[in-house]
């Protein structure tokens, strides 16, 4: 109708409305046959003065965007309609397939036994998809193996996975923790010992997943640092009954809250001064679960009682036992003040010999103030009977703040040097807060510090998440392990520091810390000694400050 239209047929009166109806047909979406009718009008339009050229070359460049769009909406459904007929071939491919070797028609994924079930080889134009999850794009390469097994995802999901599409049928993780660092320090002395320094103090190499719906595999190695024994984690654990699980090879004890805790969750440059005398990682078997709909959280192992694999161990062949018990009774009251209260206790017990008397203590700053072995002053140690560790932990979070603090205790029994009999007993105390500025509920679950995760990240509508820490730390060594092992100077009975963090989370993978730790110690500390001169530092008070940036996924 519109291309009938001419001059005579269109008056001055009529011009309003002619142009009403073309904005109606732009604003509606015309069809592709319908444009050229369009481009007529307007040039009908032009001639009659109706509009001002530079008015028609505006509604011609909003034809020609319209065209394009409906050229592109209508490739993406040829596109589609290609992509559906493939996938209704490659089932009747599989179908046949199955057919012929007289095997019903499965679900991908699991297949007799348990075994994954075969799929059919794609065009390498079939291996890229994109999927619409949430209102949210998530991108995801898609792979059918060739040779039979069986299809297999690659996302993005707080670390990169490939993964089968069949729930916990196979996944592996790969993952990387880098925390870089610089450290200022101050001393009360004269002298300046020239310690600031930058550092790299974790990178870090994960792998991890799932393996038929039973077992989950982990493995943590550590690049940092010129030492050989940088293995962290191997092992796998297996669930037997929903309250059990098994785990087999190298591993962190279940020994107190701070030790189990991952390191990128801690919100201090460096954990307490104690930490190091927990047990750490270890090889073993350990049983842990949950009771009681979570209330209640466990670990038992039985472990060589040595350190990691390649530790020089002892001669003694008694494994070490080491527990931990974690109670949260009223982890059904939900959010309220006594739904965030965790109450925990630790135990280890191994028969140890002169080899496995090994005690060390450091500060913020990584200063070595207390340090203990087999052949420490002059009087070595000829023989140990037991070692014993006891660890009480309690904790409290309710929104933005989380409170906690533990007590650990290691003690050798019967220590024998050539002259003397005595019992070594250091201790260590701390108690920690942490607050967020911004709002984020920080937690503890399972017996872990868990991640922060900010409300609006940097850059997308945020400004990340900020927290604030407080922790006061106190550690005392026995008396007699200063009267008969170590050398004045060389470390010191009691120390006492005190640490002021903040912590800026700009996404959940990112994060900038600055730490200030004050320790003073009961006498002073062999800090420095030039090994051209001999001449040393010593320093009763230590100032730190840590910067640290850490990456993580």
């Amino acid at each position: 109708m519109l291309i009938r239209m001419t001059k005579g047929f269109i008056t001055p009166p009529r011009f309003g409305l002619a142009v009403v109806v073309l904005l109606l047909f732009l604003v509606t979406g015309s069809p592709k046959a319908e444009t050229q009718a369009l481009e007529q009008l307007i040039e009908l339009l032009e001639a009659n003065k109706a509009i001002s050229p530079q008015q028609a070359a505006t509604l011609r460049a909003a034809i020609a965007r319209d065209r394009q769009r409906m050229e592109e909406r209508e490739r993406s459904l040829r596109e589609a309609e290609r992509a559906v007929s493939r996938r209704e071939m490659e089932l009747r491919q599989r179908e046949e397939a199955l057919a012929h070797k007289g095997a019903p028609a499965a679900s991908q994924g699991v297949g007799q036994e348990g075994l994954p079930s075969a799929a059919p080889q794609a065009s390498s134009s079939e291996k890229w998809e994109i999927e619409e999850k949430g209102g949210m794009k998530e991108a995801a390469v898609r792979e059918k193996s060739p040779g039979g097994g069986f299809p297999l995802e690659a996302v993005f999901d707080n670390g990169f996975w490939v993964r089968t599409r069949e729930k916990d049928l196979f996944s592996m993780r790969i993952g990387t923790l880098l925390q870089t660092d610089y450290r200022y320090f101050s001393y009360d002395s004269s002298e300046d010992p020239d310690k600031n320094r930058f550092d790299i103090r974790r990178a870090r190499l994960i792998l991890g997943g799932d393996l038929l719906r039973r077992f989950h595999y982990f493995f943590q190695y550590e690049f940092q640092g010129a030492g050989s024994r940088r293995l962290l984690d191997a092992y796998v654990d297996t669930r037997i009954l929903p309250w059990i699980s098994m785990r087999a090879g190298q591993f962190k004890t279940p020994f107190g809250l701070e030790q189990s805790s991952a390191d990128k969750n801690i919100p201090f440059a460096e954990r307490s001064m104690g930490f190091l005398l927990t047990p750490l990682r270890d090889v073993g078997l350990m049983a842990h679960g949950s009771l009681w709909d979570r209330r209640v959280d466990y670990g038992l192992g039985i472990f060589n009682g040595d350190g990691v694999d390649d530790s020089v161990g002892g001669d003694e062949d008694s494994p070490g036992f080491v527990g931990r018990i974690v109670l949260t009774p009223f982890r059904d009251q939900g959010d309220t003040p006594l739904g965030g209260l965790h109450v925990g206790g630790s135990f280890s017990y191994a028969k140890v010999d002169r080899n496995n008397v090994n005690i060390k203590a450091m500060t913020t700053g990584l200063t070595t103030f207390f340090n203990v072995n087999a052949s420490a002053k002059f009087k070595i140690i000829r023989e140990a009977d037991y070692q014993t560790r006891f660890g009480a932990e309690l904790s409290w979070n309710y929104g933005p703040l989380l409170v906690w603090g533990e007590y650990t205790n290691l003690n050798f029994s019967h220590v024998r040097t050539s002259s003397d009999e005595f019992n070594i007993d250091v201790s260590d105390c701390y108690g920690a807060l942490l607050w967020m500025v911004t709002g984020e509920r920080p937690s503890i679950i399972d017996g872990r510090i868990q991640p922060i995760r900010p409300l609006r990240n940097l850059w997308q509508g945020g400004w990340g998440a900020l927290g604030l820490g407080f922790r006061y730390d106190t550690f005392d060594a026995g008396k007699s392990v200063y009267q008969y092992l170590i050398n004045a100077g060389d470390s010191v009975r009691e120390a006492t520091s005190y640490t002021v963090a903040l912590n800026w989370h700009l996404n959940p993978y990112v994060r900038l810390l600055v730490d200030a730790t004050r320790t003073r110690f009961d006498r002073p500390l062999l800090i420095d000694r030039d090994p051209i001169t001999g001449e040393t530092i010593y320093a009763q008070v230590e100032n730190v400050f840590t910067g640290r940036f850490q990456f993580q996924f």
